[in-house]
């Protein structure tokens, strides 16, 4: 049985950033994912925040830049606005900087980033089941970790090992790609053509990412049905295969910390509710945890403290998020309330909302 000082769940932004974190600490590392080639299949949108729209939702963000760098050649597009169309077909653009990058590409990057600072990657290495500081693998292989960082996604391995269930709902999501583009503009729809979630054109330098995701699919309908119908309202030639995955929505956690093992990312609910993104939230909770996993190990900190850090920098835009989530859930439903919402609150509030704060028309502050 070999033994590391952390064994990390996971090689996405999560699992890769915790990975580097840990490392620098002076932890001996490893980590590992279940996928043949980090990065596919494609999972996401593909669309970024810059830093400096990350740390206006998140006012405390200690350290954000030390993790939430994006290598240039993993940038496909830089876009300038977001697009919100109502059901009615009218449009709610606001300026928000962002790119579009390769995931498969990003996550790459970072794993390498991991590596370079001392941790060892393994793939495909499924791990089945964690128990303690026993972290079994199929293969049959266990190795030992003091502690254990779950950036293992929404169906955690490691949670359901601990007997964890996270209250949160589960979103179906599915994209592909277009050789058509909507310029510099990313498009989000809301309405039926994505029941209770939002369709998506993010362009890339030679196309664009389509997709979308529900919270419940309509009787008779499928993923594919509602991308097809979407792409072809669109006039969108739309590439196969899709890809599907699950994106969690819920409340921040009240403890990311279960016995020896932290809970980063995905796989504790750190996604912004209003937008679904969870990358940059994603990469921070693992710098968080790699950075107290080392520091526990080399000094003796409190497991603790990274409940601590997570709180102090994401726990309230992520709350706020999740209650701006609930209340729009109450007309989400329902295209024409839908659409007298957005009329209501205006480009300016559709803007405050993707960005996790109260629109000024229900009683929140100027940006």
């Amino acid at each position: 049985m070999r033994n590391y000082d952390v064994v990390v769940v996971g090689a996405g932004p999560a699992g890769s950033s915790a990975a580097l974190f840990a490392a620098k600490g002076g932890a001996s590392v490893l980590f590992l994912d279940k996928r043949s080639e980090i990065g596919f299949p494609v999972q996401c949108g593909e669309f970024l925040p810059t830093i400096d729209e990350l740390i206006s939702i998140f006012p405390n963000h200690d350290g954000f830049q030390d993790v939430y760098q994006v290598p240039e050649d993993t940038i496909l597009q830089r876009t300038q606005v977001i697009d919100c169309i109502a059901p009615t077909g009218r449009h709610y653009p606001f300026p928000m900087e962002g790119f579009t990058v390769s995931r498969r590409l990003f996550d790459k990057a970072l794993a390498h980033r991991a590596e370079e600072a001392g941790a060892e990657l393994r793939h495909p290495s499924t791990v089945v089941g964690v128990k303690g500081e026993e972290v079994k693998l199929a293969s049959g292989e266990v190795v030992r970790a003091k502690v254990v960082i779950a950036a293992d996604g929404p169906l955690s391995v490691v949670g359901r090992s601990l007997g964890l269930r996270l209250p949160r709902e589960m979103y179906k999501m599915i994209t592909t790609s277009s050789k058509e583009t909507s310029g510099k503009v990313v498009e989000m729809y809301f309405g039926s053509v994505a029941p209770g979630g939002y369709a998506w054109v993010i362009p890339k330098k030679n196309g664009a990412n389509v997709g979308l995701g529900v919270a419940v699919l309509p009787k008779g309908e499928s993923l594919s049905t509602l991308l097809h119908r979407f792409a072809a309202e669109r006039h969108l030639t739309v590439e196969k295969p899709y890809t599907r995955w699950w994106v969690p929505l819920g409340k921040p956690p009240e403890t990311a910390v279960h016995g020896n093992a932290l809970f980063a990312g995905d796989a504790a609910n750190m996604v912004m509710a209003t937008n679904g993104g969870g990358i940059p939230t994603a990469m921070i909770t693992g710098m968080y945890a790699g950075r107290v996993a080392a520091s526990h190990v080399k000094q003796g900190t409190a497991l603790a403290e990274y409940d601590r850090l997570w709180k102090h920098n994401l726990f309230l835009p992520l709350d706020k998020g999740y209650h701006l989530k609930t209340l729009g859930d109450r007309i989400v439903d329902h295209d024409l309330l839908l659409a007298l919402g957005m009329r209501y609150i205006g480009k300016d509030g559709m803007g405050s909302f993707i960005r996790m704060r109260t629109p000024r028309r229900l009683g929140g502050r100027a940006a």
